[in-house]
């Protein structure tokens, strides 16, 4: 996993892996690759669930420090694309294969993106009710808000640093828009 994580991270498209190539860069036979993956969609799939598991554990450390004061908005958007950048080999393979056609890997990265939703819907449902503040639709506002953040990430990845906090500061913006517009649902409920 190591060694096709480190391709991906110059720049190498998955596609692009070949087993013995993965297995000569991990300094194993191509026959001991069969002893850990079926075939590389099995190491593919195994790298876009390691992955997820991180960002899910990353956003959850996250919003229980953007308690202290800082937004969380700000907190989790700033955060996701610092992972994004420093891990963009894995982040464009799964961000590019969640909007692919379908394949395992596709299943996988939109399976990803469901996870987090679900877990920002329950975490906005959790923190509106602590704020006393009425929440419409909280599933709705973490699907767009997952949607906007992905799809910001794909296009950041191939923007030059010095425009990214222009697209960063937009992709707060909206989020904040979702917020409040979920907030006034709440209300007219």
């Amino acid at each position: 996993m190591d060694a096709a994580a480190a391709e991906l991270a110059l720049g190498r498209s998955f596609d692009t892996l070949s087993l013995r190539e993965v297995a000569k860069l991990a300094g194993i036979a191509p026959t001991s690759f069969y002893r850990h993956f079926h075939d590389m969609e099995g190491l593919g799939l195994a790298l876009i669930e390691e992955h997820g598991e991180t960002l899910v554990t990353l956003m959850h450390h996250v919003r229980e420090q953007a308690s202290n004061g800082r937004s969380v908005i700000r907190a989790s958007v700033e955060t996701l694309f610092d992972y994004f950048f420093s891990n963009q080999g894995m982040s464009r393979m799964i961000l590019q294969e969640s909007m692919s056609r379908q394949s395992a890997f596709h299943e996988a990265a939109e399976q990803l993106l469901a996870t987090m939703s679900s877990d920002l819907a329950d975490f906005l449902a959790l923190d509106a009710r602590k704020r006393g503040v009425p929440l419409g639709y909280p599933q709705l506002a973490a699907d767009s808000a997952v949607a906007i953040l992905f799809t910001t990430g794909i296009a950041l990845l191939n923007t030059p640093a010095e425009d990214r906090d222009r697209h960063i500061e937009a992709a707060i913006v909206q989020l904040r828009m979702i917020m409040r517009g979920a907030e006034a649902m709440g209300q007219a409920k």
